[in-house]
């Protein structure tokens, strides 16, 4: 029973199995359709604006919204769906989502060569309300996170700006960590993790609800960064901002012979630029900041807050991929002509030779929220099978060879405690000490 979970849970998020099929014009929405390695999936269902280039400065290439995905709780979601349809107001639900949780929007940018080296983005935010009596049933069918699954070839990032997740490896490491417990996910606090797979490591990331189901919110982004081909073998690492513990009686530095760097970065920078503006610097630098987190290739992620009426601007380098996603508000893009950016739309701007500034406001009536993800493009091929990218299908085989040889390291059930858990991790990688001395 434990297993059939695990797999519903992976085909419906990690494995990304809400494809959208498109039936001239109309959209259908296929569930459970899992990712096996090396297959390549039908385009995610999403509404897309073609945009003229601006003459110059920055030039917006498309604008998409991704479908919102009803979950923790499903029937929130539900109700949003509805009141949109009904309404004709998107605005609404959103609204509603911001302050009662129940939907997830995952990102999955099939045009690799305009998001490179970014793969995928997903905000969630979803409530546990240890008053509903549904959530007790629903949790059997889909755990409250996402059990053990494998990665190698990227790096996982997840930026929490409300609640917070609970971290177990497959080398060893458990990890407490998110915002304070009252945090609107729009303030000074927040948290991230930033896990290089590398070579290869599964990892659990359960919603910390505490030990008696208690009530919480949770908003969150997971981003997926691409590993340059030279890289994809590093050594597993973590890198934290924010607020986070590690168990140190769960906590190995090495096991097999595998070296497991956990790195404290301190908070999650944030400046105030300009009046009306706060910037938290995720990686990369703005405004003369720099994050401490260490990447492999040359990137920003940034969380820009604008009150109404609030202008900011920030120096996007030449030949630099960029991704904008709204998450509150809307803002306006501004170049020659102003572009607005609508709550919960994602907008690619095209690839400039030429060093361009990115101009960003927000309205007179509404402040607004905007994440961009820009960075130096790789311009690699991807080759994306489930929760591992390498560069070949070739690679993706191994990879899945790897994973069934035991090198990832073993796999456990959720519901497992700690010392079952670490149990399970330190007899699995003293058997293949065992089996390499032989």
């Amino acid at each position: 029973m434990a297993e059939r979970r695990k797999r519903v849970l992976l085909s419906l998020f990690i494995a990304a199995a809400c494809w959208a099929v498109p039936t001239g014009g109309d959209t259908v929405f296929v569930l459970g359709r899992g990712l096996e390695s090396g297959t390549r999936p039908t385009s995610v269902s999403h509404t897309r604006v073609q945009r003229a280039g601006i003459s110059s400065g920055v030039s917006v290439e498309n604008m998409e919204k991704h479908p919102r995905l009803p979950v923790w709780p499903a029937w929130f979601g539900i109700v949003y769906i509805l009141l949109d349809l009904l309404l004709g107001r998107p605005s609404v639900g959103a609204w509603l989502e911001d302050r009662f949780g129940g939907r997830v929007c995952p990102m999955i940018f099939r045009d690799t060569a305009a998001s490179d080296p970014f793969l995928l983005v997903a905000h969630h935010r979803h409530s546990f309300n240890a008053f509903d009596p549904f959530r007790y049933l629903f949790r059997f069918l889909l755990p409250e996170g996402f059990p053990a699954h494998p990665h190698r070839g990227f790096e996982t990032v997840t930026y929490v700006l409300r609640g917070g997740l609970v971290h177990r490896d497959s080398l060893g490491v458990k990890k407490s960590y998110g915002a304070p417990k009252d945090s609107s996910g729009s303030g000074a606090d927040a948290a991230v993790q930033w896990m290089t797979a590398g070579s290869g490591m599964l990892h659990e990331e359960m919603w910390r609800t505490g030990e008696a189901l208690e009530s919480s919110d949770q908003e969150l982004f997971q981003i997926w960064v691409n590993l340059p081909k030279a890289d994809k073998y590093t050594n597993p690492r973590m890198q934290m901002l924010g607020s986070s513990d590690t168990s140190e009686s769960f906590s190995a530095s090495k096991l097999g012979g595998m070296l497991t760097e956990v790195h404290e970065r301190g908070p999650v920078p944030t400046v105030e630029p300009a009046p009306g503006v706060s910037v938290r610097i995720v990686a990369g630098e703005a405004d003369g900041v720099r994050s401490p987190i260490e990447t492999f290739s040359d990137m920003a992620i940034l969380h820009v807050t604008l009150e109404p009426g609030a202008v900011w601007a920030w120096p996007k380098p030449a030949t630099w991929s960029c991704l904008l996603y709204t998450r509150k508000g809307e803002a306006i893009l501004k170049s020659d002509a102003e572009t607005p950016l609508p709550v919960h739309h994602t907008a690619t701007l095209s690839h400039a030779e030429i060093d361009e500034e990115l101009k960003l406001a927000a309205s007179t009536q509404e402040a607004a929220e905007v994440l961009i993800l820009s960075g130096a493009p790789l311009r690699e091929p991807v080759a994306m099978g489930s929760n591992i990218i390498m560069n070949s299908d070739a690679e993706l085989a191994l990879a899945n060879r790897d994973l069934r040889r035991g090198y990832f390291g073993p796999s456990w059930d959720h519901t497992d405690d700690d010392a079952t858990w670490l149990s399970t991790v330190t007899n699995h990688w003293g058997k293949m000490a065992d089996a390499l001395r032989r």
